[in-house]
């Protein structure tokens, strides 16, 4: 199977679900056999069905239900149906926790809140994350090294552990969101200081650009560019911490 029929994050969550059909499930079931990467996805989508519900009813009681409500009746006729509008609340509701499948839903509206790019919708929801959002996932080395091999290919842009190292911060996952029909490779971390980080990595046509800080949705933001990809780096860690952990990023990957 190559990258570009691998099936969407949509289509995978509809197999979690069992909401294909009988040709379908047959058909990611002889994918995942075939393909580490796949089967890492697979496994990294399934954290989102773990039993949080009966732990997290105070946080679902809080959800923004109404506001989530509104974006979801602002998609396009030409959105895919995948979850049901219950079964989208459900989950968006539940993202502080199990963050998965709730960030490719929420990345896919682009400049609906402040109108200001992908920068500013990764803080849309990384400002919602906390430690237990991250606890939970898959310390596995070798799920890891898949996780980064597959969103690397897709950016076209080796990744590895070592190259993503953040001093201070453990990696916990990586995927790809769609932003505008854009790809970006998203790599969590979680600081014992600080909490949650993210480095974000998209494809770049603009040119190199030199580190810049910024404050967005009460987070901290370091971003630079090389000739090819734009990076940025979120948390709630002070500046100096952040640039140095860009810094250690930028000199592996980009030399």
């Amino acid at each position: 199977m190559t990258h570009t029929n691998a099936p969407s994050d949509e289509l995978l969550v509809a197999y979690l679900d069992g909401e294909l059909d009988a040709e379908q499930h047959r058909l990611i079931v002889d994918q995942a056999h075939a393909d580490p990467a796949l089967a890492a996805r697979l496994e990294a989508l399934q954290c989102a069905d773990m039993p949080f519900k009966v732990a997290f009813d105070s946080v679902l009681e809080h959800a923004p239900a109404e506001r989530l409500q509104a974006m979801l009746k602002a998609l396009p006729p030409t959105q895919p149906a995948t979850f049901s509008r219950r079964s989208f609340l459900a989950v968006a509701a539940s993202f502080a926790v199990a963050g998965v499948v709730a960030d490719r839903l929420f990345i896919n509206w682009p400049r609906a809140e402040s109108g200001q790019g992908w920068r500013a919708s990764v803080a849309e929801y990384m400002a919602l994350y906390t430690p237990q959002t991250l606890e939970n996932l898959s310390d596995d080395p070798a799920l890891h090294l898949a996780q980064l091999s597959s969103v690397g290919a897709q950016l076209g842009l080796p990744l590895s552990p070592a190259s993503v190292h953040l001093p201070g911060a453990e990696f916990r996952r990586a995927q790809i969101l769609d932003y505008d029909s854009v790809l970006i490779g998203q790599l969590t971390y979680l600081d014992p200081r600080h909490g949650p980080l993210a480095l974000c990595i998209t494809a770049s046509w603009k040119g190199a650009q030199p580190m810049a800080n910024e404050q967005r949705r009460g987070m901290n933001v370091v971003y630079w560019a090389s000739p090819a990809h734009g990076f940025m780096l979120i948390g709630r860690n002070p500046f100096e911490d952040l640039q140095i952990m860009a810094g250690s990023v930028e000199k592996t990957l980009v030399g």
